[in-house]
């Protein structure tokens, strides 16, 4: 490499986790009604398709995290299939707007 060659941004480190990050806000009262859903145990994905799956859940928002070998295509499959994807119906109603997805921008491990 000479002095005047200019070299690309560093990326960020990315995991080798396959995860996807799907992200609702809620309508205004309904984080209990959410709350409720998840004390039920109503699950917003096939479990089989993919190792893990995490909920989280803010005054506003709720955050599913999906990971596992494909997880991504799993869940993007999962949302595509009219039959499978009726598992997130009980969570529709909660949503104001449409449920959109998060990238993952930078991660670490010990």
């Amino acid at each position: 490499m000479t002095n005047n060659e200019v070299l690309p941004p560093r990326l960020p480190d990315m995991s080798a986790v396959d995860r996807i990050v799907l992200v609702a806000r809620l309508k205004a009262g309904e984080r209990e009604h959410a709350a409720k859903l998840l004390a039920d145990g109503v699950e917003p994905i096939v479990p089989e398709l993919i190792d893990r799956w995490e909920i989280f859940l803010s005054a506003s928002e709720v955050v599913f995290l999906f990971e596992g070998e494909g997880a991504h295509e799993s869940v993007l499959t999962f949302l595509d299939d009219p039959a499978m994807s009726t598992a997130l119906a009980p969570w529709l109603p909660l949503f104001e707007g449409p449920l959109h997805r998060a990238y993952e921008a930078r991660s670490s491990e010990g």
